[in-house]
C-alpha cells in the first residue's frame, strides 16, 4: 500500500525549535512527503530546511511566503501542494511519537473519520532540547464529558479516555482528509498564529456533518521554552486579551446556531462572550495570585 500522507509544517522565525522537532517526522511508513511553509521567516528558515532535505528519507519541499501571511493563509498553502488523501498538521515546535501517524490513520478508518488527533502533552524543554523532555506520566482515564469544555471553548488535549471520543474540535496536530477542504477552508480572517482559527475550522466541518475524534492510543509533545520562545504572534498581555475577545466573539458568532443546535449553548451569542470573558479574567488573576505574572516557561534561571 502507498503512503498516503503529507505532513506539513507552517512556520515563521522558529528554527532552533524546528531543528529540535525535525527527527520526529521521519520514519513514518504512511507519510509520503513534508512540506514546509515558511510564512516570511527572516532566520534563514528556508536555507535551513533546504539543506536538511537533501538528507531526508522522504521528498521535502518548502513553500515560502515573502511576507508573513498567518497561519490559515500558510495551512492553504500547504494544503494545495499535498496531493495525497491524507495531509496531517505538524507544528515547528512539536514532536510526533514514533507511532502517531500510523495509529490516526488506522484509528480515522475504522471510525470512518474526516479528522482525528491525538493526546498533546507539554514539554518543558529548560536549555537544549533533547528526548528526556519528552516526558507523558501516567494520568488516570478521563470521562469523555470531562475533556471539552464549551462554555469556554477549551479542552484538555493532554487527557486519557478509555477510547476514541468524538471531538467538537481538535488541536492543530490532526490527520485531515484531504477532501474535507473542498467544502471547509481555514478562514484567512484570523490574522498572525490565528488563536481560534483551529476551532473555526473544525466546529466548521462538523456543521457539515464531518466527523472528528480525539484519541488516547497516541501523543505528541508541545515543546515549551526558550527553545520556542521566537516567532510567532507576540504581543504584550492586555493587546493579547483584546485579540482574545475580538477573535473568540468571531468564531462564536461565526458559529452560534450550530453551537446551540448540536451542542446545547443557550441564549446569546453576546450573552455568551460576557461569562466567558469574565471567567477568563477571573482565572488570569487567580493565576496571577498563584504563579506570579509570568506566562512563559523559561527555563533555568
Amino acid at each position: 500500500m502507498s503512503a498516503s500522507i503529507t505532513l506539513l509544517i507552517p512556520t515563521f522565525n522558529r528554527i532552533r525549535a524546528l531543528e529540535a522537532v525535525w527527527p520526529s517526522y521521519f520514519g513514518h511508513p504512511d507519510v509520503a512527503k513534508l512540506i514546509v511553509i515558511d510564512d516570511g521567516s527572516t532566520d534563514g528558515t528556508k536555507e535551513r530546511v533546504e539543506e536538511w532535505a537533501t538528507r531526508a528519507p522522504i521528498p521535502v519541499s518548502v513553500i515560502r511566503h515573502e511576507t508573513q501571511r498567518g497561519q490559515p493563509a500558510s495551512r492553504m498553502s500547504g494544503i494545495a501542494a499535498s496531493g495525497t488523501e491524507w495531509v496531517l498538521f505538524g507544528e515547528d515546535d512539536v514532536w510526533l511519537a514514533s507511532n502517531y501517524c500510523s495509529t490516526l490513520l488506522r484509528e480515522a478508518k475504522d471510525l470512518g473519520a474526516s479528522m482525528i488527533a491525538g493526546r498533546i502533552v507539554t514539554a518543558l524543554v529548560p536549555d537544549e532540547f533533547n528526548t528526556s523532555c519528552l516526558q507523558d506520566p501516567l494520568t488516570p482515564i478521563r470521562p469523555a464529558d470531562e475533556v471539552f469544555d464549551l462554555a469556554n471553548m477549551s479542552a484538555d488535549f493532554a487527557a486519557r479516555t478509555a477510547a476514541p471520543i468524538p471531538a467538537p474540535f481538535l488541536h492543530s496536530i490532526a490527520l485531515i482528509r484531504r477532501s474535507a477542504f473542498s467544502a471547509v477552508v481555514f478562514d484567512t480572517w484570523y490574522e498572525g498564529n490565528a488563536w481560534r482559527e483551529e476551532t473555526d475550522f473544525y466546529l466548521a466541518a462538523g456543521a457539515l456533518g464531518l466527523k472528528s475524534y480525539f484519541t488516547p492510543s497516541t501523543v505528541c509533545y508541545h515543546l515549551r521554552g526558550p527553545i520556542s520562545a521566537s516567532g510567532g504572534h507576540r504581543i504584550n498581555r492586555i493587546r493579547f486579551e483584546l485579540f482574545v475577545w475580538r477573535n473568540t466573539r468571531y468564531l462564536v458568532m461565526k458559529h452560534w446556531d450550530y453551537l446551540q443546535r448540536a451542542y446545547g449553548l443557550r441564549g446569546s451569542a453576546d450573552g455568551w462572550m460576557m461569562r466567558y470573558f469574565a471567567r477568563r479574567q477571573i482565572a488570569q488573576l487567580k493565576r496571577i495570585a498563584t504563579g506570579g505574572v509570568r506566562s512563559t516557561y523559561r527555563g533555568k534561571k
